[in-house]
């Protein structure tokens, strides 16, 4: 299967601001899209008669860790890094993505493992701090800019294309 085609030329570069617009926007407003989709995911488990077991399996999750509802915050989580990572995927070569890539993929199965170790240890408080910090981290517009001008200085692979088009 041939691989989708990015956008080229002034098509990527308002892909690009628009998903730059899109990270500002929920960065700024993530109260509010926490809150429209928790709302949605309690419409959703409502209608499908899982709100008891939502509730119930809430309740087992640390205060430390969320107050929100684990599947709108898993959800918010979601839409921001895929937004992370479509950004960086239209800005960065072939070769610069791919370390990308195994980057993110590096520092999510971090945050699990230590989580994991956490509940392993009987919910030891320093390791959901941590995993939290990290998935804070993640999901934030700083590895996104990291990477990029690192790469633009000329760290990590080599460039393959003139990112000016």
């Amino acid at each position: 299967m041939p691989a989708p085609r990015q956008p080229s030329g002034p098509a990527r570069w308002l892909v690009a601001g628009g998903l730059v617009l899109a990270l500002l926007l929920l960065g700024v407003y993530n109260h509010q899209v926490l809150d429209v989709l928790t709302a949605g995911w309690q419409r959703g488990l409502a209608a499908l008669g899982l709100a008891n077991a939502a509730n119930a399996m809430q309740h087992g999750i640390d205060a430390g860790i969320t107050r929100r509802m684990l599947p709108a915050v898993a959800t918010y989580a979601a839409l921001y890094l895929s937004c992370c990572l479509l950004l960086l995927h239209l800005l960065l070569t072939p070769a610069q993505w791919q370390l990308t890539w195994r980057l993110y993929a590096g520092a999510l199965a971090a945050y699990v493992l230590i989580a994991v170790i956490g509940k392993l240890a009987g919910n030891a408080q320093w390791a959901y701090r941590l995993s939290r910090h990290l998935l804070d981290f993640v999901v934030s517009p700083l590895p996104v800019a990291g990477l990029y001008v690192l790469f633009r200085a000329g760290f990590g692979p080599a460039a393959e294309r003139d990112l000016a088009e």
